[in-house]
């Protein structure tokens, strides 16, 4: 009995090309609902969010629930001040990982060592374990230092968590790099500061990727900093939202537009770096 007689046919071309899309389509729609439902709610007024009678095209808009965010005067220091803590520790981490993770990677890279592969594995396999089991001794490391309750102690914690990453992640490009280049500047008389210096544009996708996971990792944590800062002057954006929500009070309408403006500074930066940050870290995944 011939077999051919019972093979299943495949889907026309065109019909297979429009059910792929479709899916596709479905399944980012899911995934934007909530970010959708967040802003469209924003700009409705108090009581339609709190008896859920938001609407996907309202008959009005309102821009109060922003007014009381940041026009009034308690709004305009804390949302602000807020603001400015989550740059600052951000773009802290963001540099201090950076740093780490190339002089981590171009040593993995380029020096012979026992041990090496051994290390580069376990800057992954040291994510398997829940990070909330650090809190204690991390607590008391930075009381001994006198860190709590301040932004460096927060930058320091939250660069620990990723600078491993990065280094991994930019291990990759720096293998990719003809040691021939650095040969070359040897020969023309350079230090090896001077080498890590010429060769970091060539490994820039990878950087720039590590970069920007260290900015949104350190934008949207919210465990570790909760517990090292008490001061209301030197929250973030994440434990500011979570102050809108009491016992007593819930002011949904500030929580949804914080929650929308929390998410401007991330759109900038991704949006016009989007390929090339998806570049490195496929790249860097492969080659590994």
């Amino acid at each position: 009995m011939k077999l051919s007689r019972y093979r299943i046919q495949p889907f026309p071309k065109k019909s297979h090309t429009i059910l792929f899309y479709i899916g596709i389509f479905l399944f980012v729609l899911a995934l934007a609902l909530p970010f959708i439902y967040v802003i469209d709610a924003s700009f409705q007024n108090e009581w339609a969010i709190k008896t859920g009678d938001v609407k996907l095209f309202p008959s009005s808009v309102t821009l109060q629930n922003y007014k009381d965010l940041l026009l009034e005067s308690v709004g305009v220091t804390a949302f602000r001040q807020n603001l400015l803590n989550s740059l600052k520790i951000s773009t802290g981490v963001t540099f201090l990982s950076i740093i780490l993770g190339v002089l981590g990677a171009y040593g993995l890279s380029r020096y012979k060592f026992k041990g090496r592969d051994v290390i580069a594995k376990c800057m992954l396999f040291m994510y398997v374990f829940p990070t909330i089991l650090a809190i204690y001794p991390i607590y008391d490391v930075l009381a001994k230092m006198n860190a709590i309750d301040t932004h460096l102690g927060v930058i320091l914690v939250h660069t620990a968590l990723v600078a491993p990453f990065c280094a991994w992640l930019m291990r990759s490009f720096f293998d990719a790099i003809p040691k021939e280049l650095e040969e070359a500047a040897k020969v023309d008389g350079a230090n090896r500061f001077q080498i890590i210096t010429k060769i970091i544009p060539l490994a820039a996708a990878g950087i720039l990727a590590a970069g920007m996971y260290a900015f949104i990792y350190s934008w949207g944590e919210y465990m570790f900093s909760s517990i090292l800062i008490t001061s209301g002057t030197k929250k973030t954006i994440p434990l500011a939202l979570q102050a809108y929500m009491s016992h007593t009070d819930q002011k949904w309408g500030r929580l949804l537009a914080g929650c929308s403006l929390n998410f401007v500074p991330l759109l900038i930066l991704f949006i016009p770096l989007m390929k090339t940050f998806l570049k490195g870290f496929i790249e860097g995944g492969v080659k590994q």
